[in-house]
């Protein structure tokens, strides 16, 4: 036995059909109805004509009484010869009342009358002989033998019951008032029965709308529903007129009316062809109960045309509707247990509602739908999961089949255990509670882009051919719309890090230890040299006496030979000097040629990215630019180089020779001189010896361990923090242009939602009540700043003492700027980097930098200042991200059910999808007046243009969303336990009673809110 329950022949809930209320019969006794058509040749063209127009529901009518009907009822009851079989038959009174209008069209009082209890007939003939009108103090009923004798009270002279018939319904012409009075009066009646109204023509067309006398107002109000096929008519009566206000129209017919219409036909050639086609469209169940539910729904549920939009959005576009979902157990399965097997539920086109108590088998149907609609969202499945029904081994699952299939007769077929192939494109979209949430908190907290993701596929879908221009996606669109703003950010990036470098080193050096430890070393120094100026030799005079000729030939030979030392110790220095600039050159050269090479590979890239651009252009590169790049003087400038440094060091090779040739000579000189010679040379000696002592204490301003060394060291020091200051200021004024370059960024991606803020704004319900906007958004999370922060620099002092201290921290400075704005991004990046100064630091003012507080990793290398000042002034936490405003407020001050919400409004009217869509208790986290306000106004409009399957615990969404089928699920435990189905329209008497009782006790508050049971 198949386990869904068929409670009625309308399974998949409330659907289009084209309804007729307003068809004459042969039996209408005025005006010359059906002329010389029998009342067989009449039922027969009924009956043809209905299924050609494929008619669900006819409107019987006859004036002031039944008769046709009554015998069309019969004819359709008959069993050996059944007419009309599988179109509803109601009988539609129509009372030509008193007083007329003032223009004097009559304004007519139409009476649809219920049919399921079994004795309607009578029920309704006993009811019309309680309506009587008085004549010569006589009353007479509205009742075929009442109103012969009141025809013939009129007018003695007709001896005819047909002709007295006839002209006793001419002649009856209750009022108003009393026809009103007549059915307050009448229980039955009243409560089985709907009121409309019409003046005989198109319905009340042609009928001032504000100038109603006092009577028609009163019978208007009472009226349930206006016949009328006159768009303005509608759009009137439905509150939607321009110049009209709603309430006011609520107040004035105390609800909404649809408006009804029908061919009015009183020939055959009439029959179901309403004027300019003007059909008449019912979305519910063909029945009284179905009628009354489009009344109180009477924009959604009823239309006047030639077929709704969204029946024709079904029929041309098949593929994205599911037409019906099964499941079996596999053959052979030794399972015993019966669970979904059996499975066969038809689906509506429109909003569907899975209702039922805790457990009772709702996500099980919604699950399996995604999983045959190769849903992506198989991690939030909560029947279709390890632990469930899938258990540790994927039983009982693995032992059932699943069966989908759409409107066009394409059929999905999978083993419940199986997930959707990844190559499978998504059919369905399932947008589970859970989903909703990590989306929305992700994207708080900065830890995934998943939701963005989702913003840019919808912001994609809306984007033009000429936006696009041949991009697959939207990365690839991004791409290649922001490259130069990628190259820009990579130089100015790269600049800002060399000058952090910098500055972390000048902060190195303004530490106060090193100038400290410099003036100590100076100073050491100083005493150095005081010491050596106290042992400086006596200059010995020069002898004076005559010296004989060889002494003089010696001390002549020694001066050659010192001037000759000397002359190779200045070769050797200026050879020392050439080395130094030769070693300058080279590097020299090899910057020039590693900058060309760098140059000439930036130039291969502007080349690739300009290509496709130029062939649109229609030119050549050349046209615009072209590149010479000659290194040949370079690489002669390099060649030459090892000759020339070859040649320095074979000079002071030899010079070096020399020297100690001549030192040798000179010493044996020295041994030949007398004692006054020998102690003078010596004394020269010892003189050179200590001058040379102090010109090395002395050194120059390169030497760095020598006074003068010293002594610039500290002066350059002196100098350093306007230099550092100016670096500072220099590195500010990059990180302004990052974010300059950033916001650009931010307004190219702003105009790439144009279409869905354009979208936006021709959406009254998403631009005036919910104020949704798109917006692009330079985006940094204080979590994530903070996050990459401490990876850098310790917790142990100042604010940033203590892991959740630390993330507070960071996240109080934050709040004080907008990230959007440059003067408070830049404010931000100085004052988080002053806290980070002061940590390090503490109270000692003299400190510089930020050395103190940052990480020693033993297993990497230490942190880097640099490194710190990158993520910041970089400005790397920051990029433009898209995101949502609800009624001008951020999505991260949102509820969480706000932010569901927004989600939902989002997907379902905003995303240009046509998939189905699956929703898993959307109304969670949302109170009862949300619901109402937010929820059910997006799901009627979503509904509009697609399928949506909602799985939820509160039957009052479903009820209040006006959902065309209900799917009432339950579980039988001690059954097999068997998963059940029933299903249908709200209206439906059975589907009904499921949802009340699932509501457990909330009926009053349901019936506050929009009644739609009975």
């Amino acid at each position: 036995m198949a386990m869904t329950m068929l409670v009625n022949k309308w399974r998949r809930g409330a659907e289009w059909r084209r309804w007729d209320l307003h068809v004459h019969t042969p039996e209408s006794q005025l005006g010359d109805s059906f002329s010389g058509v029998n009342w067989d040749e009449y039922v027969q063209a009924l009956e043809k004509t209905a299924e050609q127009k494929e008619i669900s529901v006819i409107g019987i009518t006859d004036y002031m009484t039944i008769d046709g009907y009554e015998k069309l009822l019969a004819q359709q009851n008959n069993v050996e010869n059944p007419r009309l079989a599988g179109v509803l038959l109601l009988p539609n009174i129509e009372f030509r009342s008193s007083p007329q209008t003032k223009d004097g069209s009559a304004l007519n009082i139409h009476l649809i009358v219920n049919v399921e209890d079994m004795d309607h007939v009578e029920k309704i003939k006993r009811s019309l002989r309680n309506l009587r009108v008085t004549y010569d103090n006589q009353t007479y009923g509205c009742i075929r033998d009442e109103l012969i004798r009141y025809a013939k009270a009129q007018s003695p002279l007709i001896d005819n019951d047909q002709a007295a018939y006839k002209f006793g319904i001419a002649q009856f012409k209750p009022s108003f008032t009393d026809i009103l009075k007549w059915l307050d009066l009448d229980g039955w009646l009243a409560a089985n029965s709907v009121v409309g109204v019409s003046n005989g023509k198109d319905g009340i067309s042609g009928l001032s709308l504000d100038s109603f006398s006092a009577t028609r107002d009163e019978l208007l109000r009472r009226a349930n529903f206006v016949f009328s096929g006159n768009p303005s008519d509608r759009q009137h009566y439905l509150g939607l007129k321009s110049g009209f206000d709603q309430a006011e129209i609520r107040r004035q017919y105390r609800t909404l009316k649809p408006c009804l219409h029908g061919s009015d036909a009183h020939s055959i050639e009439k029959l179901f062809e309403p004027d300019q086609k003007r059909y008449c469209w019912i979305k519910a169940d063909p029945t009284f109960l179905g009628l009354q539910q489009a009344i109180k729904e009477p924009e959604a549920r009823t239309f006047i045309g030639e077929i709704p939009h969204k029946l024709t959005e079904v029929l041309s576009q098949k593929s994205y509707f599911i037409d019906r979902i099964q499941i079996k157990k596999n053959g052979h399965s030794a399972l015993v247990e019966s669970w979904l097997d059996g499975c066969d539920v038809q689906l509506n086109a429109d909003l569907i509602a899975i209702i039922g108590n805790k457990g009772s088998g709702k996500s099980a149907l919604a699950d399996a739908i995604a999983l045959l609609g190769n849903s992506r969202q198989k991690e939030h499945f909560s029947f279709l999961k390890p632990g469930r029904f899938k258990g540790k081994s994927g039983e009982p699952a693995k032992q059932f089949t699943g069966t989908l299939t759409w409107k066009d007769n394409t059929v999905e077929v999978r083993n419940l255990n199986d997930e959707s192939p990844p190559n499978k494109i998504e059919l369905v979209r399932y947008i589970p509670q859970g989903h909703f949430e990590t989306l929305c908190n992700e994207h708080i907290s900065g830890t995934s882009n998943a939701f963005e993701r989702e913003l840019r596929a919808v912001i994609f879908s809306h984007a033009s051919e000429s936006i696009r221009l041949g991009a697959l996606d939207f990365d690839q669109l991004i791409s290649e719309q922001e490259s130069s703003f990628r190259d820009q950010l990579i130089e100015y990036r790269t600049t800002l890090k060399r000058l952090n470098q910098e500055i972390s080193s000048t902060e190195d050096q303004l530490q106060p230890d090193v100038k400290r430890k410099l003036e100590e070393l100076l100073a050491h120094k100083k005493r150095q040299i005081e010491e050596h100026l106290k042992i400086a030799p006596a200059l010995i005079p020069k002898p004076t006496e005559e010296l004989d000729d060889e002494q003089k030939k010696l001390a002549n030979e020694i001066e050659t030979i010192l001037n000759k030392i000397q002359v190779i110790n200045e070769t050797t220095e200026k050879n020392s000097e050439k080395d130094l600039i030769l070693a300058g050159k080279l590097k020299a050269a090899q910057n020039v040629k590693e900058r060309m090479r760098l140059f000439e590979r930036l130039f291969k890239q502007f080349q690739d990215e300009t290509t496709k651009d130029m062939e649109i252009l229609g030119m050549k590169l050349s046209d615009l630019v072209v590149l010479n790049l000659d290194s040949r003087l370079l690489d002669t400038i390099v060649e030459q180089m090892p000759l020339e440094k070859l040649t320095i060091q074979e000079e002071a090779r030899k010079a070096a020779g020399e020297k100690l040739k001549f030192q040798t000579e000179l010493d044996t000189l020295n041994t030949k001189l007398n004692v006054r010679q020998f102690e003078y040379q010596k004394n020269l000696k010892a003189l050179a010896d200590w001058q040379a002592k102090l010109n090395e204490l002395n050194g120059t301003k390169a030497a760095p361990d020598t006074l003068n060394g010293l002594q610039a060291r500290i002066e350059q020091i002196n100098t350093l923090p306007i230099y550092l200051k100016s670096c500072c200021d220099e590195r500010l004024k990059l990180s302004g242009q990052i974010f300059d370059i950033l916001d650009a960024q931010r307004i190219a991606r702003e105009q790439l939602f144009k279409p869905v803020q354009d979208l936006i704004q021709n959406n009254s319900l998403i631009r005036d009540d919910y104020k949704l906007q798109f917006q692009a958004a330079l985006s940094g999370s204080p979590d994530t700043i903070a996050a990459r922060l401490f990876t850098l620099i310790k917790q142990n002092a100042g604010i940033f003492k203590g892991d959740d201290e630390s993330n507070t921290a960071v996240r109080k400075i934050a709040e004080k700027y907008d990230f959007n704005k440059r003067d408070d991004i830049l404010n931000f990046v100085c004052a988080l980097n002053d806290e980070i100064r002061v940590a390090a630091n503490g109270t000692n003012n003299s400190a510089v930098g930020i050395v103190n507080i940052l990480r020693k990793d033993k297993a990497t290398k230490d942190k880097n200042a640099g490194d710190v000042y990158d993520l910041l002034f970089s400005l790397s936490f920051l990029e433009p991200r898209y995101t949502l405003l609800f009624q001008n407020t951020q999505i991260e001050q949102l509820s969480p059910g706000q932010r569901g919400a927004l989600l939902l409004i989002f997907y379902l009217l905003v995303d240009k999808g046509r998939i189905p869509i699956i929703l898993d208790q959307p109304e969670e986290n949302l109170d009862n007046e949300t619901v109402v306000s937010l929820l059910v106004p997006v799901l009627s409009e979503a509904k509009k243009t697609r399928q949506i399957i909602m799985v939820t615990h509160n039957p009052n969404l479903a009820v209040v969303c006006d959902a065309e089928q209900v799917i009432y699920s339950s579980f039988e435990r001690t059954n097999s336990s068997r998963i059940s189905y029933v299903t249908g329209a709200i209206e439906n008497p059975i589907i009904n009673s499921h949802v009340v009782n699932v509501l457990e006790g909330t009926k009053p508050a349901f019936d506050n809110r929009r009644v739609k049971y009975h």
